[in-house]
């Protein structure tokens, strides 16, 4: 069937400027972009904004993704493609994964990353708080390079949790080079933060090829204010021929388990919990959103939790942490709007969830709303075109789907319209997965999966692979 995308403003993807035209869609694919043009169908999108699909360079959506195919939280963002196997976990093996979203697709596209603590795990099972000796490192390769032959995009790393926390920087640029691209959750995200993007541009140099910085972010006061320092990283490692890009989502706070704010396991060292708490601002900046021993304190502060518990923060944290083995799930408001703002603006930064299906951090489902209401429309960091551009075009570059991520005739129909006056995100630490405004059209290969801010009920999403050459595609 065809469809007419009746007179929209299209922002192509390329960081061009607006222009009235109309989209004709032919199959999975776009036919011509002008006027006079007819089709079986016409979508009127009068007063909105037609953009190419989104594409979601770091995201969870396959968490559950075969028993809830329509992934309505990222559809109703404007992700088309989901990119998972992200901070070092992925579907094992590959290929057979991949072959039940061919018999059973979703509603979006997926592509997926390999695991390095997935492949690690298998090599060393529960023997992993160690260095891997040269044998269990070919093991690893072996795992790799047939993760490769399936489809998989590159490598990434989950370098501050379980098990790839305990590797050498040699292991992972061993697998890196294999898999011709490397995307990493790096070992430290607060104080050490730049020290964690050298060892990134280090493996990438090391490895020959490009990397990129998972949800880019400084979080912690030792590193608040030093963008510029991140910046001048990624310009050094231009210069010497090493393309480094990274992601980031939208707010300035994170989720995940309390222990990451330590960067060894060392948890029953209070001086160490102290400093952790210190420098994210204090227990009131941390939300308890998991704890299976009590449930109770999901929702609150940890500052609430030990006044109610009357004691101290510290205390508290060590206590929970024993009590759930690290199984502490937090949300941590650790971040300064400044730096994101840098973040968002950098040209060879694109925008990621880092969410889930159905998450406890609003990001999984109102990223991109958020994007373009908040920091486009409101506080003007960037231009509507430049932030389409780092959604779309930038991503689709970056990882070889040559074919889409513009709108162009030739170019495959995976399309968003949005409303640029009323788009903005509801989720909340409350409401995580409360619905966006003012999107209310998307298009996946070139089918409705939303009409009128309504769910189709189709499930037209596809495997992506990169196209280009499979060694340093992306560079």
């Amino acid at each position: 069937m065809s469809y007419l995308i009746r007179g929209g403003l299209v922002a192509d993807g390329t960081g061009g400027k607006l222009r009235r035209a109309d989209v004709l869609v032919e199959g999975d694919s776009i036919k011509a972009v002008g006027e006079g043009l007819r089709a079986d169908s016409v979508v009127e999108a009068s007063g909105k904004v037609v953009s190419p699909g989104f594409i979601d360079t770091h995201s969870h959506a396959d968490g559950g993704l075969l028993t809830n195919l329509d992934a309505e939280t990222q559809l109703r963002q404007g992700i088309t493609t989901a990119i998972v196997g992200q901070d070092g976990g992925h579907n094992f093996p590959l290929g057979e994964w991949f072959e039940r979203l061919r018999q059973t697709p979703p509603a979006l596209n997926i592509a997926s990353f390999i695991g390095h603590g997935t492949v690690r795990g298998k090599v060393m099972g529960d023997d992993y708080k160690r260095a891997a000796t040269a044998s269990e490192i070919r093991k690893m390769r072996a795992l790799v390079a047939q993760e490769v032959r399936a489809g998989g995009l590159g490598l990434s790393s989950g370098l501050e949790y379980d098990p790839g926390i305990y590797a050498k920087t040699d292991e992972v640029t061993a697998l890196a080079e294999l898999a011709g691209f490397y995307i990493s959750h790096v070992r430290d995200e607060e104080e050490g933060a730049l020290e964690s993007f050298d060892e990134l541009i280090q493996i990438a140099t090391d490895a020959h090829v490009p990397a990129q910085i998972s949800h880019i972010k400084l979080g912690s006061s030792p590193v608040w204010g030093k963008t510029h320092e991140v910046f001048a990283r990624m310009d050094m490692a231009k210069r010497r021929g090493v393309s480094i890009t990274a992601d980031v989502y939208p707010y300035t706070y994170w989720q995940s388990s309390i222990i990451v704010l330590l960067t060894t396991r060392e948890w029953d060292k209070r001086e160490l919990w102290e400093k952790a708490l210190a420098e994210v601002g204090g227990a009131k900046n941390i939300l308890i959103t998991g704890y299976a021993p009590q449930p109770a304190f999901i929702g609150k502060t940890l500052a609430q939790v030990a006044a109610e518990q009357k004691k101290d923060p510290v205390t508290l944290t060590m206590e929970l942490v024993k009590a759930a083995n690290g199984a502490v799930g937090v949300v941590v408001t650790a971040m300064q709007e400044r730096d994101l703002h840098a973040f968002l603006r950098h040209p060879e930064i694109m925008f990621c969830t880092d969410g889930g299906l159905r998450g406890s951090h609003p990001r999984g489902a109102g990223s991109y709303p958020r994007i373009l209401g908040k920091y486009v429309r409101e506080e003007r960091v960037l231009s509507l075109e430049e932030a389409i551009r780092k959604a779309s075009a930038l991503p689709a570059s970056r990882f070889g789907f040559t074919d889409r991520g513009v709108i162009a005739p030739g170019k495959k129909a995976d399309l968003v319209l949005f409303d640029p006056k009323t788009i903005h995100d509801t989720a909340t630490t409350k409401d995580p997965q409360a619905k966006p405004v003012g999107l209310t059209d998307v298009l996946v290969n070139g089918v409705p999966v939303l009409r009128n801010s309504q769910l189709t009920g189709s499930h037209p999403g596809r495997v992506l692979k990169p196209i280009s050459d499979r060694i340093g595609y992306a560079k």
